[in-house]
């Protein structure tokens, strides 16, 4: 959806949708993983913990880019993943300060600090994604509301 800061209800329950896919798809993997046979538990558990980062960090960039048009400014959820994103591709997955959005660590989802590094897990993701999309939705319904 370039060139547009609205989105309709399809386009965020398509995210929403293909989302709980991919993180269905990697509990699935954890599972199977775990079930393995052949391979030391140790090894195993050591692949998965350097996987989830690497899989939710780059599924952040993901949903980001399918609202990149959106606004911003405003220091709420939609700058966090905007901060959390530019500090994955431009400064190695360290969070960086970000005042020109707003960002305030107490006021985020997942409170991380100016120097921390940015290593998701499932968890996280699933907390950023939900309050990301649901700020998303309320944006847009202040959008299709009816001129006074």
């Amino acid at each position: 959806m370039l060139g547009t800061n609205t989105y309709p209800a399809a386009c965020v329950q398509a995210a929403r949708d293909e989302i709980a896919a991919q993180i269905q798809a990697y509990r699935d993997l954890v599972g199977a993983a775990s079930k393995a046979s052949g391979m030391s538990l140790t090894r195993i558990d050591a692949a998965l913990a350097a996987f989830e980062p690497a899989f939710f960090n780059n599924l952040l960039i993901a949903l980001d880019a399918r609202f990149a048009q959106r606004p911003s400014g405003a220091g709420d959820v939609l700058d966090e993943v905007r901060t959390i994103v530019a500090a994955l591709l431009a400064h190695a997955g360290v969070m960086t300060g970000a005042a020109d959005v707003g960002y305030d660590p107490s006021r985020s989802v997942l409170r991380l600090e100016p120097g921390d590094r940015i290593a998701l897990n499932a968890d996280d993701f699933e907390a950023l994604c939900a309050a990301f999309l649901a700020e998303i939705e309320k944006k847009q319904a202040f959008f299709d509301r009816p001129a006074l």
